[in-house]
């Protein structure tokens, strides 16, 4: 018998707090646009889009930034999270064009306030999951 072992089963690394962040990020978008439902459709319409504008692309740069772990993989981390943030503007440009060009009426004041709310949302629950 050699000296190594068999490990059965190594242990699973927790998911990244950034999946709260995101899982945040819906939250907020339902609830905006579900408040803004009373005021119209229209308006809530908007929210929703602009929320899932920020949600979306942010969501895409989670999945590719966390793909990889571990010291071995730091080139990989670092090819990933380039990619990903690259893909993440292109996505939200592309997002912001296919709305513009294609949803009539809109509410542009609900539609960027959301975006921007919901883009705040990441600072707000960095902070509170101290990251």
């Amino acid at each position: 018998m050699g000296l190594t072992k068999v490990v059965m089963g190594a242990p699973r690394l927790p998911k990244p707090p950034i999946y709260r962040v995101i899982i945040a990020q819906f939250i907020v978008t339902v609830c905006i646009a579900s408040v803004l439902l009373l005021h119209s459709v229209v308006t809530a319409y908007s929210a929703l889009l602009g929320g899932l504008i920020c949600l979306i692309p942010n969501a895409y740069l989670a999945k590719k930034a966390f793909q990889y772990s571990g010291a071995r993989a730091a080139k990989k981390i670092a090819q990933s999270f380039y990619k990903g943030e690259a893909v993440k503007f292109v996505l939200t440009a592309l997002l912001f064009a296919l709305v513009f060009g294609f949803v009539e009426p809109l509410n542009v004041f609900a539609l960027f306030g959301t975006f921007i709310l919901v883009q705040a949302v990441n600072w707000f629950t960095a902070a509170l999951l101290k990251f």
